[in-house]
């Protein structure tokens, strides 16, 4: 009976081991899901947006004395405005605000026109996509002006900024110098329903002059996302031992004490 608890006892100290080890794989995945990550890529008339090219004169037509003027102060300015992210906007980036903080400096100047939302890449097809596209089309009552866009992604009326584009130029009410942002939420994000906040500003005065929202479009609204950390599926595998061999199991010391009790009772009998 002694090695028969020695056996229990093993077995429990087994499955003990078995579930400590399981627990920090569980916690090191929820700690790691609060580091958020977000890579995006930009894109202007079906190509992938060069910004030096954006600032460029939109015709090849002659300019006037004035707007050849200005082409030479953008064109002096293209490296530091092709680079937003080095600096220059680096005060938009991972700012959190919620609707009520949104005060738009301009009126009627600059409007966001329409947008467009297109949901990728559902790996594990549980309905939550980890990368999804902005398309957007701005409209400005100048001939043209430069600007850039912040994309914020939030839930509640809260939002929190995700990418900060590239500066370039839109023209008038041209409604085909649209300008679309493709975003992968790496990590960080559970799956879940996230609104889209988006901001336009006036590259010249560094001021909001447009947005929109989930309130302004419904396409902007509950979109099911989640990054791509949890779009793969992880199974707990459990282990279940069990302990087989002589003396180490019940069975076979009933029978061993089945056969010397014969025995013993055969030799009684010859004597």
């Amino acid at each position: 009976m002694k090695k028969l608890l020695f056996s229990l006892t093993t077995y429990s100290a087994i499955a003990t081991l078995q579930l400590a080890l399981m627990s920090p794989v569980h916690a090191s995945t929820e700690n790691s899901a609060q580091n958020k990550n977000v890579t995006s890529n930009e894109y202007r008339y079906n190509k992938p947006f060069v910004a030096a090219e954006s600032l460029l004169p939109k015709t090849s037509g002659a300019l006037t004395s004035e707007e050849t003027i200005s082409q030479s102060v953008d064109d002096v300015e293209t490296d530091e405005q092709s680079l937003p992210k080095a600096g220059k906007h680096q005060q938009h980036l991972a700012v959190s605000k919620s609707s009520s903080d949104i005060v738009v400096s301009s009126i009627n100047e600059f409007w966001i026109y329409e947008s467009w939302v297109t949901l990728e890449q559902d790996i594990d097809y549980d309905g939550y996509h980890s990368t999804f596209s902005i398309e957007f089309d701005a409209d400005t009552i100048f001939t043209r002006a430069p600007v850039y866009a912040v994309l914020y992604l939030g839930k509640n009326d809260v939002y929190e900024s995700i990418h900060v584009s590239s500066e370039f130029y839109i023209y008038s009410e041209d409604s085909t110098d649209t300008f679309t942002i493709e975003s992968t939420l790496v990590s960080g994000y559970p799956p879940g329903e996230y609104d889209i906040l988006l901001e336009l500003y006036d590259a010249d005065t560094e001021m909001l002059v447009a947005y929109t929202d989930a309130y302004d479009d419904s396409a902007l609204a509950y979109l099911p996302l989640e990054s791509e950390n949890n779009e793969y599926v992880v199974e707990d595998t459990v282990v279940i031992v069990e302990e087989h061999g002589g003396a180490w199991s019940l069975l076979p010391l009933c029978l061993l004490g089945g056969i010397v009790l014969v025995r013993r009772t055969v030799r009684r009998r010859h004597c």
